[in-house]
C-alpha cells in the first residue's frame, strides 16, 4: 500500500513537471514576446530549445537576433544566415526572402543569382507579399529575364488577392490601362475601392482624381476628394505629396468654408473603411 502511495505521488510530480514544461511552439510564443519588448537575451534563451527543436519561426528568430547584434547576443551574419536557411528549407516564406535578398546582395553569402532567384520563387508561391511584388517588378521591367508584362500583372494579381491595399491599387491602375492584361474599367473600379477603403494612398489619389475629372461631379464626391488628398497630403513625400497638395488647392477654390470643414472633420476620423 505504502509502495502505491510512493508510485502515485511519483505519478502526480511528474504529470505536473510535464504541464509546466514549455513545448517548442510554448517556446516561440514566448521568445517572441520577449523580442517585441526588446528583452533580446530571454527571447534567445527561450527560442533556442524550439529553434533546435525545427520551429522555422523560432529558427527565423534566432536568424534576427543574430542580424541585430543586440548585447548579449554578438552580430553575427554568417550564423544569421545559418538560421535563416533552416528556416528557409522548413517553408517559412519570409526567411526565404531573406535568403533572396542576401545573395542577391551578398549579404553573409557568396553572390548568386541563380539561388536569389529560386528562393523569391519559392517565397513568392508561399504568399509572402513583398516577394510577390518584387516578382512582378522584376517581370515588368524585365530583370534578368525577358519582360513580361502578363506576368507582372499576375503576380500583382496575387498580392491583390493576398488583401495587399498597394498592390490592390496598382491592380486597378493596370486593369483601367490594359497594362499586362485587358482592360476592365469595372473590375479596377472595384479593386480601387477595396483599396480605398483601407486608407492607401495610391487609391487614395486614384479617386480623388477620377472625382476631378467627372463633368460635373456631386458636392458630397467633391468633399470626398478633398479629404482623400488631405489624407495623403499628411501620409506621404514626394511627388504624391505634391500632386495632393494641388488637388487641395483646386478643391480649397471650389468649395464653400462649410464644405471644406465637412471634408477635414472626415479627414479627422479617417480609418480604414470609413472613407
Amino acid at each position: 500500500m505504502r509502495v502505491l502511495s510512493i508510485l502515485t505521488a511519483v505519478w502526480v510530480l511528474a504529470s505536473a513537471a510535464a504541464a509546466g514544461a514549455q513545448t517548442p511552439l510554448q517556446g516561440f510564443e514566448l521568445a517572441d514576446a520577449y523580442f517585441r519588448r526588446g528583452n533580446f537575451a530571454q527571447a534567445y534563451l527561450t527560442g533556442l530549445p524550439a529553434a533546435q527543436a525545427g520551429d522555422p519561426r523560432a529558427q527565423f528568430l534566432m536568424g534576427n537576433l543574430s542580424l541585430i547584434g543586440r548585447p548579449p547576443i554578438a552580430r553575427d551574419i554568417k550564423e544569421a544566415m545559418r538560421w535563416y536557411n533552416l528556416a528557409a528549407s522548413r517553408g517559412h516564406a519570409q526567411a526565404q526572402f531573406v535568403l533572396a535578398e542576401a545573395f542577391a546582395r551578398g549579404d553573409g553569402v557568396p553572390v548568386d543569382k541563380q539561388r536569389a532567384q529560386q528562393w523569391l520563387n519559392r517565397s513568392a508561391e508561399n504568399g509572402y507579399v513583398p516577394a510577390i511584388m518584387s516578382l512582378a517588378r522584376l517581370h515588368d521591367e524585365g530583370i534578368g529575364q525577358p519582360r513580361d508584362r502578363a506576368a507582372a500583372t499576375d503576380w500583382v494579381r496575387r498580392a491583390a488577392e493576398r488583401g495587399d491595399p498597394r498592390a490592390q491599387a496598382l491592380l486597378a491602375d493596370r486593369l483601367e490601362a490594359g497594362i499586362g492584361t485587358a482592360i476592365d474599367e469595372v473590375a479596377a473600379d472595384r479593386w480601387r475601392e477595396r483599396a480605398a477603403s483601407t486608407a492607401e494612398p495610391m487609391a487614395l489619389m486614384s479617386r480623388a482624381r477620377d472625382i476631378l475629372r467627372e463633368r460635373d461631379p456631386k458636392r458630397s464626391a467633391l468633399i470626398d476628394a478633398y479629404a482623400s488628398a488631405a489624407f495623403v497630403e499628411r501620409k506621404v513625400e514626394g511627388s504624391m505629396k505634391t500632386e495632393a497638395a494641388k488637388i487641395i488647392a483646386d478643391l480649397s477654390r471650389r468649395l464653400t468654408p462649410a464644405e471644406i470643414a465637412e471634408a477635414t472633420a472626415k479627414l479627422a476620423t479617417l480609418s480604414p473603411g470609413k472613407l
